[in-house]
């Protein structure tokens, strides 16, 4: 498996973190999930620009799924609302990969071993989900620290 060098650059990130329930597995919910997240934003006023990304680890129960807007706006962030807001959202990684086929899994255990060779861990794991010619791709961009 080769890990290539990518930025993940994204303005105008409006965001909400989530937890799975109980039975409930990310990649079996995440495209309900992603539609809903944008159905209320545009119902709230908000144009969607950018494509659906969600940030998880693959053990995780928790997830955050996000998208840009078409301007800045003034939302209000807090655990009352559970929506965040960031102007820029920037992430620089030595270990982006791209999964073509969403019906085979996600190469988790590989990519974690490349990135413990590099002499890090994983941090999180940003999917960007793409519409490439009527299939889903996954572009991960991971992000790492330093033990």
């Amino acid at each position: 498996m080769k890990l290539k060098r990518r930025t993940l650059s994204l303005n105008n990130v409006v965001r909400y973190t989530m937890e799975l329930r109980d039975g409930d597995e990310l990649f079996e919910v995440i495209d309900d999930t992603a539609d809903y997240f944008r159905r209320v934003l545009v119902h709230n006023g908000y144009y969607t620009t950018g494509p659906m990304v969600f940030r998880a680890l693959p053990d995780s129960r928790e997830f955050t799924i996000m998208t840009t807007l078409g301007n800045r706006v003034n939302l209000i962030s807090g655990r009352d609302t559970g929506f965040e807001f960031d102007e820029h959202l920037e992430i620089r990684t030595d270990y982006f990969y791209r999964h073509f086929d969403i019906e085979k899994p996600v190469p988790y255990p590989e990519i974690e071993n490349a990135v413990a060779v590099g002499g890090s861990r994983i941090k999180n794991i940003y999917h960007v989900i793409l519409d490439f010619y009527g299939e889903t791709v996954l572009d991960m961009y991971v992000e790492v620290e330093n033990p």
